[in-house]
């Protein structure tokens, strides 16, 4: 048992201080998980562990001021929820990266496959919303499901309207897009509502990418009709 405690000792100080990890990260028997659960919980106890919640632990980082121990810092939270969600940021945290809107938002959104409800994980609220691609892949798709999520959200962007939503979004992003991200990023729309698909085909037409445009616009039905905050080509 000593040798067994002292290799999961090892592993857990090769994990970055102040990262998330649960039993997942660790490598062992899985008849041994209830001898993990006693080592982690006794870590604890000895302030060598943090315990964030059930299962889900962090190695503290003492302030160099003599501060104590730090918290640990919001970019491992979303990152760590983000994993165990299997899902991604969006809404108005990153809508305010992407210098869409220059408000602070009060509730972190994440789109999950499965949504849950509303929850508080430490000082964050968050609320969960549909995901409309179940596999997000690298950095890059991440990015275009976003403008995507940002599209689908024009009318609800804070301290914006829709119109300014839409212009930031065409010359910020896509008219910047790469031949392969624009043909990329349609394919992706293919899973999103007729309305994502047609204000998309309409930034691609203003980008003079008719083709890529036309090819949405045969995905929606002839017949509906949409609101939009702009004049069409």
């Amino acid at each position: 048992m000593k040798s067994f405690r002292s290799d999961i000792i090892k592993q857990i100080d090769t994990i970055p201080e102040g990262k998330i990890f649960t039993f997942i990260d660790l490598d062992y028997p899985i008849e041994k998980s209830a001898n993990v659960a006693v080592i982690l919980s006794g870590l604890a106890k000895g302030e060598k562990l943090v315990r964030v919640e059930k299962g889900a632990y962090y190695r503290p980082k003492q302030s160099s001021l003599g501060l104590g121990i730090l918290p640990i810092y919001q970019n491992e939270q979303l990152s760590y929820l983000t994993r165990k969600l299997d899902g991604y940021l969006t809404g108005t945290y990153i809508y305010n990266k992407m210098s869409l809107t220059d408000q602070v938002p009060s509730v972190i959104t994440i789109a999950v496959p499965q949504p849950v409800r509303s929850f508080k994980f430490k000082k964050l609220s968050v609320e969960c919303v549909k995901s409309y691609v179940d596999k997000f892949g690298d950095e890059n798709t991440l990015y275009l499901l976003r403008l995507l999520d940002a599209i689908k959200d024009l009318k609800y962007i804070p301290g914006t309207t829709p119109l300014q939503a839409y212009n930031k979004i065409f010359t910020l992003h896509i008219s910047r897009l790469s031949a392969i991200n624009l043909k990329k990023i349609v394919s992706l729309a293919t899973n999103y509502p007729p309305r994502v698909r047609k204000i998309l085909s309409d930034m691609l037409k203003k980008n003079n990418r008719f083709d890529l445009s036309k090819q949405l616009v045969n995905t929606i039905c002839p017949t509906t009709r949409f609101e939009l905050p702009y004049e069409t080509i």
